[in-house]
């Protein structure tokens, strides 16, 4: 996750925390500014904001979304996740009975929530009518789609700050030594019933609450690595796949989280004042500022 170093002059350290530039800061905050670059809270960074992520904290989340650092997924992840996703949404609707919406990110600004200042993304599909409008009635369900290795995969340790994925001359991935049938397993308990990670419960509960729905559907596919290698062959009906029924089981609880995280925008996105860095955040940032430095 490198730093984006041409914006290293709009930023302070003090007392663990990162204070933006006030020119920067108004920038990323004005609206009507083309380079209006501060992001909103989305579903994949709830989670972290609430600090119940095992795979990002707080501060990262906010060095995103005041453009301090970009996050690079690996082309492969990337391509496989939207063709596949694509192919399980047409899945869902043999599957389900239902018609369902997909909303072109670049067509919708990457936002379906424009009205809303704080929280906002992309859900991956809606129950549609014969008239192709969004119809949440008599208990339709919300789509979020996911995809998993079935292997744990190898990875290189550090590509540029980012996480790559090691693969061979026909760029089908590695399998991590030991690691053939590791990564479904984390997927399922002891009874072999599905677990779905708390990192993806938040999203789904996030979008659910802005659309104000009651329920939503996962679902979960298992690939190989040829699937990554490619996507376009994926054929769902070959494959594993699992249609997880959710609701938020405790609405007062969630929606406590869900005013902390909007407290948390106010607090350190529009101040333009980081959370506090935990000693793995430090670490982080300051091997990144040597990277950088060593780049120059």
């Amino acid at each position: 996750m490198p730093l984006v170093s041409k914006n290293l002059n709009h930023w302070t350290l003090k007392d663990n925390q990162v204070i933006l530039s006030d020119d920067y800061r108004k920038q990323g905050l004005d609206k009507n500014n083309k380079w209006h670059k501060f992001k909103k809270i989305t579903g994949t960074r709830f989670s972290s904001i609430a600090g119940l992520s095992k795979y990002n904290t707080s501060f990262k989340t906010w060095m995103e979304m005041v453009s301090l650092f970009k996050s690079d997924m690996d082309q492969t992840l990337a391509d496989a996740g939207n063709i596949i996703e694509g192919k399980l949404r047409i899945y869902a609707e043999s599957v389900l009975h239902q018609k369902y919406t997909y909303h072109d990110p670049s067509s919708c600004g990457w936002d379906l929530f424009h009205d809303n200042e704080i929280f906002g993304g992309i859900i991956d599909g809606e129950p549609i009518d014969e008239n192709s409008n969004i119809d949440y009635s008599n208990g339709k369900m919300m789509l979020e789609m996911k995809t998993s290795s079935i292997d744990k995969l190898a990875y290189f340790p550090d590509v540029n700050g980012n996480l790559m994925m090691k693969k061979n001359e026909n760029n089908i991935p590695l399998i991590a030594k030991d690691g053939e049938g590791k990564k479904r397993l984390e997927w399922f308990d002891e009874n072999n019933n599905i677990k779905v990670p708390y990192e993806y419960q938040f999203q789904l509960s996030l979008y659910l609450k802005l659309r104000n729905v009651k329920k939503g559907m996962f679902i979960i596919t298992f690939l190989t690595p040829n699937d990554y290698a490619n996507p376009a062959k994926f054929d769902p009906s070959t494959h594993e796949v699992r249609f997880v029924e959710f609701e938020i089981k405790d609405q007062d609880k969630f929606d406590a989280i869900y005013e902390n995280a909007a407290l948390w925008y106010k607090n350190h996105i529009l101040t333009g004042i980081s959370p506090v860095m935990t000693s793995e955040d430090k670490k982080w940032l300051d091997t990144e500022l040597k990277r950088i430095k060593v780049e120059k």
